[in-house]
């Protein structure tokens, strides 16, 4: 870890991390005659990526084609059909996805160190109104501003330069970056929103009039499901009548945007600079690559997959493996342009 942005300040015992990942001691794989053998004994200094590996760090393996032959030190998360590639020197941590085991330890100390060095305040050039219900252990940074009628949930943390319009509701355990201006929204416990989003902003929505075309106004909100986390940079609008809906636990990336009454079900992902346009909707554990672009009231089914920098024009049920522009089956997409691979070769012959 870079000591000078994330620090832990202790170290770390080897059996409290076998208790994260559900482990015991009798689960480490180890040579006869190590240090191993006391696991009590064994403290864990720093995270490092596996080419760093050295002594009392903490490290995940599971690409068997970069080099491993130079690590023979330190502590390591492994799945068992691998670990006969590692020293005999390396203490390992068998598991079975082992990139999800080391972040579900980064995220409990970390979190650790971020709850233990709150500063639990509210910032003096902070602006709330009176009417705010501001809960219990609620940081407020620097010119943020908390408006009429605002509920903050406990344990939240809200940034400097953060803008909350009147009766928006941030629920407990949520961070907000930076930057970030919310109006028109309920979020719910748990959700991440990074710097400089905008959420709950007026959709583009207009009946063309010449020179009187105006936005129509839009009276519906914007509502945030549990666990979910937003990038950088996005923009989601409210509603123009009923709600723009985000479910739980969805993964959306930097520079998205996400146009009004859109539905995006639970465990979707939304991969950087995706594009929907208004009424949308996304069934539960969709997948959008990078750089799609959705038309407006089109419908993606369940467990779909649409590939990086499509565009789609259709509604696709669910299942649906897709890709091009426009958007098509993903195998009917390959063998159309398998076939014009194949003629433009041939007049390129003639």
């Amino acid at each position: 870890m870079n000591k000078d942005f994330f620090k832990i300040d202790h170290k770390i015992n080897l059996l409290d991390i076998l208790k994260v990942l559900d482990l015991s001691k009798e689960d480490l794989f180890f040579e006869k005659g190590h240090i191993a053998f006391f696991p009590e004994k064994i403290f864990i200094e720093d995270f490092v990526s596996f080419e760093n590996l050295k002594k009392n760090k903490l490290s995940f393996f599971t690409n068997i084609k970069n080099n491993f032959k130079d690590v023979t030190a330190g502590i390591c998360i492994v799945e068992k059909k691998n670990i006969k590639f590692l020293s005999k020197n390396i203490i390992k941590i068998p598991y079975s996805h082992p990139k999800k085991g080391f972040s579900k330890i980064l995220k409990k100390y970390l979190d650790e160190y971020q709850i233990n060095h709150k500063q639990n305040k509210i910032h003096p050039s902070a602006i709330i109104h009176k009417t705010a219900n501001i809960g219990k252990n609620v940081f407020i940074g620097a010119y943020s501003i908390i408006c009429e009628g605002v509920i903050i949930e406990d344990n939240t943390h809200i940034s400097e330069r953060v803008t909350i319009s009147r009766n928006c509701k941030i629920g407990k355990d949520c961070i907000i970056g930076a930057g970030v201006f919310i109006e028109c929204t309920v979020i719910d416990k748990k959700v991440i929103v990074a710097h400089n989003t905008v959420l709950g902003k007026i959709g583009f929505g207009f009946i063309p009039d010449n020179n009187k075309t105006r936005l129509t106004p839009h009276v519906g909100g914007l509502i945030i499901g549990e666990g979910t986390n937003i990038g950088s940079g996005c923009t989601i609008d409210r509603g123009l009548i009923d709600n723009t809906l985000i479910g739980n636990y969805v993964m959306i990336d930097n520079q998205v945007h996400i146009g009004h009454n859109c539905i995006v079900d639970d465990f979707c992902v939304l991969a950087g600079q995706v594009g929907l346009s208004g009424s949308v909707i996304l069934e539960k554990k969709v997948f959008l690559g990078g750089d799609v672009s959705i038309k407006d009231n089109v419908k993606i089914g369940q467990d779909s997959i649409v590939a990086g920098a499509s565009k789609v024009f259709n509604s696709f049920p669910k299942d649906s493996k897709i890709g091009g522009s426009p958007a098509q089956d993903i195998n009917s997409w390959k063998r159309l342009v398998a076939s014009q691979r194949l003629s433009y070769k041939k007049r390129k012959k003639n």
